[in-house]
């Protein structure tokens, strides 16, 4: 009988952080399920009812199961976590090591700085957010899912501002990679909404897409091409698709309807 409980309590308890919240609850029910089917075995019930019948009166747990799951930031007490953690604790130490070295030897202080603390501190912050992330997916709850996944995004997009300045691209033109972050915030919220919540994207979000695009574009090739007033055509191609895709998602919806009826 131990044996199923524990089974029945692996599938409950699969999806929850390995805390020691989470380990004390399993044995607490555990222990109580043990209990109470040895009161009903005294009372002459099968094996197969003791099971039943204290399996039903767990309902007095779900609550405190539900809250182990619930809470979005569970994951920093979690063993998996610690463990990354030390590991990026270690990273970040070699590379204050390896920083003096080069201080010392070759007396590259300021771009040994430059380099590799910030550096270290996107390394740590990835590290975090995709920690996060990862529980989100795996628990269903994607309350800041959009947020990590946007940040994430962005912060790629400013170190590559930085990326092509130190190749010799002046920041008078290397600007234009900031223009991107409107797009990638609508698509991280696409991602959240449409991949990991599994719900539908809505007509408005496809026009914030379309725009952003279309805001890029146009100061992107402006810049590339100096011809900043012919290209406001970029703008009316983005209203005219969004106006197309608007009627053609009514017209379905209505041929739906039509359909029931």
């Amino acid at each position: 009988m131990i044996n199923r409980f524990k089974n029945y309590l692996d599938k409950s308890f699969k999806y929850l952080p390995y805390t020691k919240e989470a380990d004390e609850l399993r044995e607490e029910i555990l222990s109580g399920l043990m209990e109470r089917a040895e009161d009903l075995r005294a009372e002459g019930k099968s094996e197969e009812e003791i099971y039943t019948i204290c399996i039903e009166s767990l309902g007095d747990y779900t609550e405190s199961i539900k809250a182990l799951k619930r809470h979005p930031f569970a994951v920093f007490k979690d063993a998996k976590f610690h463990r990354g953690l030390l590991g990026v604790i270690c990273f970040i130490l070699s590379a204050v090591v390896t920083y003096l070295v080069l201080g010392v030897t070759l007396n590259l202080w300021g771009v040994g700085a430059l380099i590799i603390f910030p550096t270290m501190a996107v390394l740590i912050y990835f590290f975090v957010a995709g920690s996060l992330l990862v529980r989100n997916v795996k628990f269903g709850r994607h309350l800041t899912s959009g947020a990590l996944i946007s940040s994430v995004l962005i912060i790629f997009d400013v170190s590559l501002f930085f990326i092509l300045w130190e190749c010799g691209i002046s920041p008078k033109f290397g600007w234009v990679v900031f223009t991107y972050i409107p797009f990638l915030i609508v698509v991280s919220h696409l991602i959240t909404r449409g991949h990991l919540r599994k719900k539908k994207i809505l007509y408005p979000s496809y026009v914030l897409l379309i725009f952003s695009i279309a805001t890029a574009l146009y100061l992107n090739l402006s810049m590339l091409l100096g011809l900043w007033h012919p290209l406001w055509i970029i703008f009316v191609v983005a209203v005219l698709i969004s106006l197309i895709w608007g009627v053609a998602l009514l017209s379905r919806k209505l041929k739906i309807k039509s359909e029931w009826k």
